[in-house]
């Protein structure tokens, strides 16, 4: 009995030295994890560093958000931010902006940065044309219309009898997709609407040449593709997509209304399109004096053949790839009711009767 009782000491002796031995392991293991965790986090990667700009996506996440700062060299390691991030449920809380940060930040005083909230957001409409950018830029603090217009071009104005021709934009905006652009016309149609996240007290150019260049992103290898499959040149599509998105609403509706516009020119017939009208005017109105049709404008297609010299608003994606993929239908009219809602018609005979039934009294 003896020998057994040597025996069970000496293997609780072995236990417990393996379970001293499993518990410093573990112990300098834990030390060594906490110490490079605690260096990763709250270290900065150089306390020199200088500052810079870091945008945060719409809808972007923690993971992609980590990956981006650790290729822009802000911070060490992803991994860090992300596991902070999860520890302080700060993972779900990110708010998408442009955010002044530097390498001499720790990883909690980016992460508390970017949960507080980004820098000025500004929001270009689909359909806006350029006298609404300009007084909305205006009216945010972002630069007078003057300075807008004095850059990117004006648009024409016709009030009170006289007409007041578009401006050119500056030739600092042709080192892009503008170049194919007549210079003798504004930029309209290539300022590209959508979100930005830009600072008051940023320059025109700078605010300019982000829309421009967001627009250049946007036409894509499939996008241009099928403009070079089609018969008509970029400037040509922008332009009747801005005729589409002035006109109707719904994917449908612009995808008709497209055929109709290839319909019209391929028979020889002026478009008549009263957003050509109204971007002259400034009115909003779904009906159309016969005093204004008769406008002397290139931009006006009730009095001049073929698409108008140029855009007329700055159009979204959905309107363009719809001008590049017209549907093929008997309508040769169509009209908006005060509603919103399109009537297309075949003939001239049913077009005029759709608008006694729907406009002459309204």
């Amino acid at each position: 009995m003896g020998g057994v009782s040597r025996i069970f000491i000496r293997s609780s002796c072995m236990i417990k030295k393996i379970f001293i031995t499993i518990l410093t392991v573990s112990l300098i293991l834990s030390f060594l994890a906490g110490a490079l965790f605690y260096w990763g986090t709250y270290i900065p990667k150089d306390r020199d560093g200088e500052e810079g700009l870091f945008a945060v996506k719409t809808g972007e996440g923690l993971s992609s958000v980590a990956e981006r700062l650790e290729s822009e060299n802000f911070i060490k390691s992803g991994y860090f931010f992300i596991i902070y991030g999860m520890i302080t449920e700060k993972a779900k809380q990110l708010k998408p902006g442009n955010y002044k940060i530097s390498q001499a930040m720790s990883v909690p005083e980016i992460m508390n940065i970017i949960v507080s909230g980004g820098e000025d957001r500004l929001i270009i409409i689909e359909g806006w044309n350029l006298r609404d950018i300009a007084v909305f830029l205006e009216k945010e603090g972002y630069a007078t219309k003057e300075e807008f217009f004095s850059l990117v071009g004006s648009p024409p104005f016709y009030k009170d009898g006289r007409l007041a021709d578009h401006s050119p934009r500056k030739s600092d905006l042709d080192t892009g997709i503008l170049g194919q652009v007549p210079q003798k016309l504004p930029a309209e149609g290539f300022l590209f609407p959508d979100t930005y996240f830009i600072s008051l007290g940023t320059p025109i150019e700078e605010i300019a040449s982000s829309l421009l260049s967001n627009f250049e992103r946007k036409i894509d290898n499939d996008i241009k593709k099928k403009i070079e499959e089609s018969e008509f040149s970029l400037f040509e599509i922008v332009t009747i997509a801005s005729l589409i998105e002035k006109e109707v609403t719904s994917l449908d509706d612009k995808r008709i209304v497209s055929g109709i516009i290839r319909r019209r020119l391929q028979n020889g017939m002026r478009l008549q399109i009263d957003a050509t009208i109204s971007y002259l005017t400034g009115r909003r109105s779904v009906i159309i004096p016969i005093t204004e049709t008769k406008i002397d404008s290139p931009y006006n297609t009730y009095l001049y053949d073929g698409l108008p010299i140029g855009p007329i608003c700055n159009p979204g994606i959905e309107s363009i790839k719809a001008a590049l993929n017209p549907q093929e239908s008997d309508y040769f009219y169509y009209l908006s009711k005060p509603t919103g809602e399109t009537v297309f018609s075949r003939t001239h005979e049913e077009h005029v009767e759709a608008k006694n039934r729907y406009l002459r009294n309204n």
